[in-house]
Formats: C-alpha cells, sequence, structure tokens
C-alpha cells in the first residue's frame, strides 16, 4: 500500500488538523482525533446546549432506571377485566336528595294509608265502652302508675322491621308525664330499639304521631312534640310510633 492510499483511510482532525487512523464523529457533526474526541476538547457547539439543562434533568440523568420494573407491570391491563364487573362498579347511582325525598314521600303516603284504614268508624255508645273496657283489660306499661293517672292508647308501629304496621297495641301512659317519656316507655313495652337519646340522625330515631280531623272532615296526622304533656291524649285514641322523620 503507498502512502498515498495510507492517507486516505484516515481523516483530518477538525480541530487540530491531524491525520487519525480511527476518528470519532461527535453529534456536532464534525470528525475528531484521540485526544479531542471529547466534546470539552474540542470546544463543541452542544456542549453549551446541554449545560443549560435544569437541576432537575440532570437529576434525572443521573438516575439509574434499568433496573427497575417497566410501567406496564405496575398497573394491571383493563381489557382483561370482567365485563360485568366494569359495570356493576361504573354504573353506581349515587343517593341525592331526590332519592330522599322520594322515600320520604313513601313513607308518608303509607302513613296516610294507614291513618285511613284506623280511622274510627261511627259507633254508639254501648260499642265505644265495649271497646274502650277491652283496651283497659288488655293494655301494658308502667304498672306504677296509679289508675286514676292512666290514659289508654292504641299504638301501630312504622317503619321498624319484622312489625305488621296493621297491628294495634293496647298500652298506657301516665297523663302527667311528657310526650317523650310516654314514647320511651311504649318503646320499652313493645321491645323497639331507642336510640333517641344516642344519635342525631332522625332516619334512626322515634317520632310520635296521631290522628286529627280536619276542617274537611277528613283524617290528618299530626307528629306530636315531646315537649307536651300526655293530658292532650285522650283514652282510645291511635298513636304512631315510626322510626324516621317525615
Amino acid at each position: 500500500m503507498s502512502k498515498t492510499e495510507l492517507m486516505d483511510i484516515g481523516e483530518h482532525c477538525s480541530y487540530c488538523g491531524q491525520i487519525d487512523f480511527l476518528p470519532f464523529k461527535c453529534s456536532c457533526k464534525g470528525v475528531f482525533c484521540l485526544q479531542h474526541r471529547q466534546p470539552d476538547q474540542h470546544s463543541c457547539p452542544k456542549l453549551e446546549l446541554k449545560g443549560t439543562k435544569t437541576a432537575e434533568q440532570k437529576l434525572r440523568d443521573s438516575i439509574d432506571t434499568s433496573h427497575l420494573p417497566s410501567s406496564k407491570t405496575l398497573f394491571p391491563d383493563r381489557s382483561n377485566f370482567n365485563p360485568e364487573l366494569s359495570l356493576k362498579t361504573t354504573d353506581t347511582v349515587p343517593t341525592s336528595i331526590e332519592t330522599q325525598s322520594s322515600k320520604s314521600t313513601n313513607a308518608l303516603t303509607k302513613l296516610k294509608k294507614l291513618f285511613e284504614k284506623s280511622r274510627p268508624k261511627k259507633a254508639n255508645a254501648t260499642k265505644a265502652i265495649v271497646e274502650l273496657s277491652k283496651l283497659k283489660s288488655t293494655a301494658k306499661g308502667d304498672l306504677r302508675i296509679p289508675q286514676s293517672e292512666r290514659i289508654y292508647v292504641w299504638c301501630q308501629v312504622l317503619g321498624c322491621k319484622g312489625r305488621d304496621e296493621n297491628e294495634r297495641y293496647p298500652l298506657f301512659v301516665s297523663r302527667a308525664w311528657p310526650l317523650g317519656r310516654a314514647l320511651d316507655s311504649m318503646a320499652t313495652h313493645l321491645n323497639l330499639t331507642n336510640v333517641n337519646n344516642r344519635t342525631k340522625d332522625d332516619s334512626e330515631k322515634l317520632f310520635l304521631y296521631r290522628q286529627q280531623n280536619d276542617s274537611g272532615g277528613g283524617a290528618e296526622f299530626v307528629k306530636m312534640s315531646t315537649s307536651e304533656r300526655c293530658n292532650v291524649i285522650k283514652d282510645g285514641t291511635t298513636v304512631f310510633i315510626v322510626r324516621g322523620l317525615l
């Protein structure tokens, strides 16, 4: 091989002009010898751009992530999910104010129907006396209440699981008691769970309602205030213990 042919094998360094048989090509498109192959050795213009990296980028570049698992292994493939399960979990309907209002309306309608069913029919005096006598003979209550202080009522329970809403329970309370105490006593004798003094959730509390005739001759219901006295109730009155405020 001639000297000229030998010279054609290598290339001249773009920085010093020296021929090199194993030249290095830089990203700046220049060709450099062994002594000037590093960017900082030939004042590479790309070096200034690289130097503008932010501290965050430098930190990212310094972290070796080659040993970490692929991000695909950290997240399941949704295409493999059970379609039925996906449907169940995404189509959940949240409880709204309208839903709660609908529940209250349904309970209200049911209570009205109960009032209609239990609305006393006109009866002669003899039948009324017999009915009251039957109520007094079967009523349950606090036996410490004197006979002369007792008020006898029929009681129906609404909104409590396991209770027949059409069944009437004979009970008696003291006319001197506030209605709140009467409610507690009736709940005890009917074995109803009473959390009125332990919760602020009206849907769990027990409330007392009674029938009242309106101006048109029909029956309506009224929530009774627990601060009132039981003497507002007459013997033979039907009262309703309702779980949840209507």
